[in-house]
C-alpha cells in the first residue's frame, strides 16, 4: 500500500468518525448550551417546561426513535423475505383453499339435511302448536286498529 492511499484512508476515517460521532455530539451539546440560554433569560415556570421538554426528548424520545429505526429496518427485511416466500407458498395455499372448499361443501350438505329435517318436525308439529296458542288473548291485527 502506498504512502497516498494510507493518508487518504486515514483522512476518510477521520471523516466517518467525525460525522458518526463527533457530529451527533456537537449537535446534543449545541442543544444543551441554548436550553442553558434560554433557562437563564426566560422566567421560572417557564425554565421548568424547557428544561422538561429538552431532557424528554434528549434522554426518551431519542433513544426509543433509534431503537425504533432498528425495528422499522428488521420490518423492510421481513417484507423482503415474503416476497421471497411467497413462490414457496403458492402450493401450499392452493392445496388449503381446495381443503377448506371441500369442507364448506360437506358443511352446506350438513346444513341442508338438518333444515329439511327441523322443516319436517314444524310441519308435524303444526297442530300442536296451534292447541298451545288456544287460550291466549286474540291479537288485533294492524287494519282494524288502524280503523
Amino acid at each position: 500500500m502506498s504512502q497516498g492511499q494510507q493518508q487518504e484512508n486515514e483522512r476518510s476515517q477521520r471523516r466517518r468518525q467525525f460525522i458518526g460521532l463527533w457530529l451527533p455530539f456537537l449537535f446534543v451539546l449545541l442543544l444543551m448550551l441554548a436550553s442553558v440560554a434560554a433557562v437563564l433569560i426566560l422566567p421560572a415556570p417557564e425554565q421548568v417546561a424547557l428544561v422538561t421538554d429538552v431532557m424528554l426528548t434528549l434522554l426518551v424520545l431519542c433513544p426509543a426513535t433509534a431503537l425504533l429505526f432498528a425495528l422499522l429496518i428488521g420490518a423492510w427485511a421481513l417484507v423482503f423475505q415474503l416476497h421471497r416466500w411467497r413462490g414457496r407458498a403458492r402450493a401450499p395455499l392452493r392445496r388449503l383453499e381446495a381443503l377448506t372448499a371441500a369442507a364448506s361443501t360437506r358443511v352446506d350438505g350438513w346444513l341442508g339435511s338438518v333444515d329439511s329435517y327441523v322443516l319436517a318436525w314444524a310441519v308435524r308439529l303444526a297442530p300442536v302448536r296451534s292447541l298451545l296458542t288456544l287460550f291466549d288473548a286474540p291479537q288485533e291485527n294492524e287494519d282494524e286498529a288502524e280503523t
